[in-house]
């Protein structure tokens, strides 16, 4: 998973260093419709949709990925 979101970061904003530590904010410089464009296209990869109320907890890549895994299991 995580090298999906690594191919996604860097075909949809230039990112090319992902780790699961990575800032969203900090370390990629997302704006809030950045962040909120990120989580349709993950939305959409994975068919699943993520509950906005969840949203300001998802603040590193790791959050993501184990917010995902408790959705959709291991992809």
């Amino acid at each position: 998973m995580l090298d999906e979101f690594r191919q996604i970061m860097k075909e949809h904003y230039g990112i090319d260093k992902v780790e699961p530590t990575s800032n969203f904010k900090t370390d990629f410089g997302l704006s809030s419709f950045d962040f909120i464009n990120l989580i349709c296209l993950i939305e959409e990869k994975y068919g699943v949709e993520l509950e906005e109320e969840y949203y300001k907890e998802l603040n590193t890549v790791e959050d993501l990925i184990i917010y995902l895994k408790q959705r959709v299991g291991n992809v």
